[in-house]
């Protein structure tokens, strides 16, 4: 299921990537036009007419649902009776092991006990501006995954699930009024129904950033809200210490001119030295991290700009003047 507004050579790009790709047998493609204002319409229903498996939805003009893709998403499940759905954007390229990437994806839903599986995406931007948040958030939502919560912060487009479990939990019902978190809030509902499972390897290409609806945060299960706290509270925690220590290793350094002549003062000193050391530790562990992150997305300078701009991001979470429903993190 290719979602997109405006998109048509996106969507042609898709539509003969897959006429290509020898899956029409037995993979249904379903384009969902999200109340496009161009040409796309008429691009589409032409291939549609030269491609018989095509399967075409068109979103009708709707102002309530104009900002969020949870629309075209619903109708595009109710097209089809397929057993499996993948859920990608126009925006996204698509991978040219388009069989390798759809079964990486599905066999995870072999299992009764998965209920719900998405994979990393790549961004395709030459703005850090644009390219590092996303990938720290994608950084975030592989932490929750794998500490045992949701993938919050997830890039919603590479995203796949039994159409079954989202009729039957009723999909977005209780989310609409929020414009964006499609694939976060999806994996959340899905949680009912089992567990939620990464495929690491299972990439696909994004061609600019997306925007984040700051009612997102009101929504998130509280046990999400309370991990980003303790996350950014950790953070400055870190921070704070490694102050300490280096106020308290230059202190030393500068004051104290001889050994042996004070056990206690030594001591204070030999403190100092560990606590910096340990905060050095703590950050390689951490930077090579980041950098090992970044690389397999083709940026590892991206590895230097991410930890200013999480602080950064920190430091600017609050209510924003222009949404007065929204609220702060902490007050979640």
């Amino acid at each position: 299921m290719v979602v997109g507004r405006n998109a048509a050579g996106r969507f042609e790009e898709w539509i003969e990537a897959f006429a290509a790709s020898g899956l029409t047998q037995v993979v249904e493609l379903v384009v969902v036009d999200n109340q496009s204002e161009d040409d796309t319409a008429h691009r589409v229903e032409q291939l549609r007419l030269k491609y018989q498996w095509l399967v075409v939805v068109t979103v009708p003009h709707s102002d309530r649902f104009w900002r969020t893709r949870k629309l075209a998403m619903t109708l595009g499940i109710k097209a089809t009776k397929r057993t499996n759905a993948i859920w990608v954007d126009a925006a996204t390229i698509p991978p040219s092991d388009l069989a390798g990437w759809m079964g990486a994806l599905c066999r995870p839903l072999e299992d009764r006990a998965v209920a719900g599986v998405w994979g990393p995406v790549q961004v395709l931007d030459g703005k850090p501006v644009t390219r590092v948040p996303m990938h720290a958030g994608q950084l975030w939502a592989w932490m929750r995954q794998n500490m045992g919560g949701l993938p919050t912060s997830v890039i919603p487009v590479n995203l796949a699930f039994r159409t079954t479990d989202f009729m039957e939990l009723k999909g977005f019902q209780d989310s609409m009024h929020v414009d964006g978190g499609e694939g976060e809030l999806l994996l959340a509902v899905l949680k009912q129904k089992g567990r939620i499972e990464l495929v690491d390897h299972a990439v696909v290409t994004r061609r600019g950033g997306i925007q984040r609806d700051p009612k997102l945060r009101e929504v998130r299960p509280s046990g999400e809200q309370t991990a980003l706290m303790l996350g950014f509270a950790g953070l400055w925690i870190s921070d704070l210490a490694g102050l300490v220590a280096a106020l308290g290793l230059g202190g030393h350094l500068w004051l104290v001119q001889a050994e042996g002549l004070n056990p206690l003062r030594d001591f204070y000193r030999d403190q100092a030295f560990f606590a910096a050391g340990s905060w050095l530790l703590l950050h390689a562990v951490v930077g090579s991290l980041l950098v090992v992150h970044a690389a397999r997305f083709g940026h590892w300078t991206d590895a230097l700009r991410m930890p200013f701009w999480v602080r950064w991001d920190a430091i600017r979470r609050r209510i924003p003047q222009r949404d007065p429903m929204s609220k702060p993190f902490w007050k979640g």
